[in-house]
């Protein structure tokens, strides 16, 4: 079962901006592999916050991208509260 997940692409990277997506409420993502070049994201906090409580690894990107990913890895906080950062990876063909 793949969840559905709105994804929009972020022009700026590093630390700073990071910190300022999510003070805006959204999460900084990265989608990469299948040979393509890698894509930053910014995904809202509270959608993909609900999607990990429920366990689901295969996730469906609309948006500004549109494709079925995997995620790879949520990288959290020291107390283990907020998300900090999501890897999403493309299956092969």
């Amino acid at each position: 079962m793949a969840e559905t997940l709105k994804a929009t692409k972020r022009e700026k990277t590093g630390k700073l901006a990071n910190r300022n997506l999510r003070r805006e409420g959204q999460i900084p993502a990265v989608l990469y592999g299948a040979g393509q070049d890698v894509i930053h994201l910014a995904l809202c906090a509270e959608q993909f916050e609900a999607i990990v409580r429920h366990g689901v690894k295969n996730i469906t990107l609309e948006g500004d991208v549109s494709e079925s990913v995997v995620m790879r890895e949520v990288q959290w906080d020291t107390f283990g509260v907020e998300v900090l950062h999501v890897d999403f990876f493309r299956p092969g063909n």
